[in-house]
């Protein structure tokens, strides 16, 4: 792809980097190489549904998000962008519990916002940021569907041009808004994700400019009312850390650890929920073009983006032990940034 400069704030390299962390962007430093040894066959039997971007054009400058059956079929375009615009670009979209509607990022020349629709398409709306916040991405709602945690940018460019960032947690109108974590210049948050019972929330953290160590990752997790921040896994510097998806029992953390310094590539593991007991769930090895995953709502599969058509990256499922991988999608256009819900 090109090496375009990023259409949006994208949160966790602020203005004036190359979008893409957190393996929902629409640039990489890979080479583009088919996936290996995947099966190609239906999954009639999945049930649910499944909300994802696809890029409309070759350049990754416009794309909209698509729902589908979860086993590929069905497939339907649910938002439909001003070109240039890209929606989910910083992260995979946020459904309702109710399944009626979703929340998502949509990234222009110019900023990153958040909006919200009925899942049918209907009554799109932007939600409200406070005045002087170029760039908000990665909106994660809560279980019980009335507040958004969003990775904000804010401020003005520091020496190593970016800008402060933190979490956010805000109401589904934009309403009260609060910090819950706060990294100034030191670190950049990525992708949230919420415990079941709606009380903490678990995202990730990646450190830049006067940020120690250099280019380090890691979870952390934080409480809803801003309190008891903590790291969660120690500090990795010869990978990054990215996409953390708490499991719909609460129990596992779901993580892709990629390359350091790419935006694609790597293999999914889970950690336990206070970041011990990793297992590894894929090996995939170099070549792999893998993106940001999602489970299913009873957590016993996983949707993720990889290697597919025409070098462009197609969606897959796989059971929560990393076995049994099946391509659902077959498209030349770039497919990721999932997530899986019921219908």
């Amino acid at each position: 792809m090109s090496g375009v400069i990023t259409r949006a704030i994208s949160l966790a390299l602020a203005l004036t980097a190359v979008a893409g962390t957190a393996g929902c962007g629409s640039h990489h430093t890979g080479t583009r190489k088919a996936a290996a040894a995947k099966t190609a066959t239906a999954a009639p039997n999945l049930r649910g549904k499944i909300l994802f971007r696809r890029f409309l054009d070759d350049a990754h400058s416009h794309g909209a998000l698509y729902v589908m059956n979860a086993n590929g079929t069905q497939v339907r375009q649910v938002t439909h962008p001003p070109a240039p615009a890209v929606d989910s670009l910083n992260g995979p979209p946020s459904v309702t519990p109710d399944a009626t509607a979703v929340v998502f990022d949509r990234s222009t020349p110019n900023a990153a916002g958040i909006f919200r629709m009925r899942i049918d398409g209907d009554r799109e709306q932007e939600i409200p940021a406070p005045v002087g916040v170029p760039g908000d991405g990665w909106p994660t709602l809560s279980p019980d569907g009335t507040r958004i945690a969003v990775a904000r940018a804010w401020g003005q460019q520091d020496e190593f041009a970016d800008l402060k960032t933190g979490l956010y947690i805000l109401a589904v109108n934009g309403a009260r808004w609060r910090r819950v974590a706060d990294f100034g210049y030191r670190a950049d948050v990525g992708g949230a994700s919420w415990s079941p019972d709606g009380k903490t929330i678990v995202f990730s953290v990646r450190n830049n400019g006067p940020g120690k160590p250099v280019e380090g990752s890691a979870l952390f997790s934080v409480g809803a009312d801003g309190r008891n921040l903590r790291r969660l896994t120690p500090w990795e510097t010869e990978q990054q850390i990215s996409g953390p998806v708490v499991s719909p029992d609460g129990t596992k953390i779901l993580i892709r650890l990629k390359p350091s310094g790419q935006d694609f590539g790597g293999d999914y593991w889970t950690v336990g929920r206070d970041g011990g007991s990793r297992r590894r769930l894929t090996h995939f090895g170099p070549g792999h073009l893998t993106a940001s995953a999602a489970w299913s709502p009873d957590g016993s599969m996983i949707v993720f983006a990889d290697s597919g058509k025409g070098g462009n990256d197609d969606l897959y499922v796989m059971r929560a032990d990393g076995r049994g991988v099946t391509r659902i999608t077959h498209t030349p256009q770039w497919e990721s940034a999932a997530v899986w819900f019921r219908s």
